[in-house]
């Protein structure tokens, strides 16, 4: 199984149109794939905010608009996302050595502890949803 890695973090990149489905690949070339398909979407939601601004309306007009900022926000950090050469394929098995771990912070009792830089929000236990269920 492969992964999509965003050089930057050495986070697993989720491809936008596939957010709520597995982020493995069977193999190499599927995930190099899904890099394309990325570059893809972003760069048609960078193109299509650029149309709506030449025809003299706020860039918020545009359809993609989210996904725009997504790609080009720097206030978020994520000025990378529509550059290929941020993201490289890898084996699972060598990332799982390589996988950062963060620090935070948990909400209840507040200690900190680490986890993985992957680990969704709501599975966090520095995030109300985790003690809220």
């Amino acid at each position: 199984m492969f992964v999509i890695v965003n050089k930057k973090n050495n986070s697993i990149a989720t491809e936008p149109s596939r957010r709520q489905s597995n982020n493995m690949y069977s193999t190499a070339a599927a995930a190099k794939a899904g890099i394309t398909r990325t570059i893809k979407h972003y760069t048609k939601a960078i193109e299509q905010v650029a149309e709506v601004v030449a025809n003299g309306e706020a860039e918020y007009m545009a359809p993609m608009y989210n996904i725009f900022r997504e790609a080009t926000d720097k206030d978020l950090g994520r000025t990378h996302y529509a550059d290929k050469a941020n993201y490289r394929v890898m084996d699972s098995q060598e990332y799982m050595l390589i996988e950062p771990m963060v620090e935070k912070r948990n909400i209840m009792t507040g200690e900190t502890f680490k986890e993985s830089i992957n680990t969704p929000y709501y599975l966090s236990a520095s995030s109300e949803t985790y003690w809220s269920a």
